[in-house]
């Protein structure tokens, strides 16, 4: 049994929306540290790490360790209808209860929960070339202006700079960050060049979720996995996607 209390749903919403702009369903692991889920996109080759810390929450009750399975989906659109409400998150049998409650009201809501099935991959052994710390707003723009040239997004480090560009049928796209006082990039740390080609719309999907004066880490090692790493509130969030490698 579980039961879990917060005054602000808010920030709860925001990190499950977070995980919804990559997965459809997961397991998620209570227990007396918080909630975790770790979980492959449909397609399987993005991964997400999602952690947060029972000291997110007002109150966090739970016997032993439980894995609870849910459609991000309808979980979402249900912690949407709490706005400024507290909110209460228990157990019931097969189903995971909300219970809303306001100054003069209270309403609830029932959510099956379901086997997504406890198979997992392990997290990429990647030691990264260079790693790479960016405002999200700035980067989630960037990804954004890319998405208009292409469906493929190339990340390279060289030096003390960040190029992230891309090549379509009918145009060509090159956003160039240094390492500055005043620019986006907090820090970067190189040890040798890096560079990889991802597809654009996962990228998207894992920095949609950011807050815009958040920050993101970026992991880069040619042709291998990519790391996005980053917060919101007391939520973390680790992302890997794998590249596409062109033969030649």
């Amino acid at each position: 049994m579980f039961k879990i209390d917060m005054d602000d749903v808010k920030e709860f919403r925001s990190a499950i929306g977070a995980l919804g702009n990559l997965i459809d369903e997961g397991t998620f692991s209570i227990k007396k540290e918080g909630i975790a889920l770790h979980a492959l996109d449909p397609s399987q080759i993005a991964m997400v790490i999602f952690n947060m810390p029972a000291g997110a929450f007002t109150s966090f009750q739970v016997d032993g360790a439980q894995n609870v399975g849910l459609n991000l989906s309808n979980l979402n659109k249900l912690l949407a209808r709490g706005s400024g409400s507290k909110m209460s998150l228990f157990d019931e049998e097969n189903r995971v209860v909300l219970e809303f409650t306001g100054s003069s009201s209270r309403k609830s809501f029932k959510v099956p929960t379901i086997d997504v099935g406890s198979s997992v991959e392990r997290e990429p052994k990647v030691e990264h070339d260079a790693n790479v710390i960016i405002n999200a707003g700035v980067l989630k723009e960037t990804v954004r202006d890319i998405a208009l040239v292409s469906s493929h997004i190339t990340l390279e480090v060289r030096g003390d700079k960040l190029k992230v560009s891309a090549s379509g049928d009918n145009a060509e796209a090159v956003v160039e960050y240094e390492k500055g006082d005043e620019g986006p990039i907090s820090s970067m740390d190189v040890n040798s060049t890096a560079k990889a080609t991802f597809p654009v719309q996962y990228l998207e999907d894992m920095v949609k979720g950011s807050e815009d004066a958040s920050q993101i880490e970026i992991g880069l090692k040619t042709n291998a996995p990519v790391k996005l790493k980053y917060s919101v509130g007391n939520a973390k969030f680790l992302y890997y996607l794998a590249p596409r490698i062109d033969l030649e």
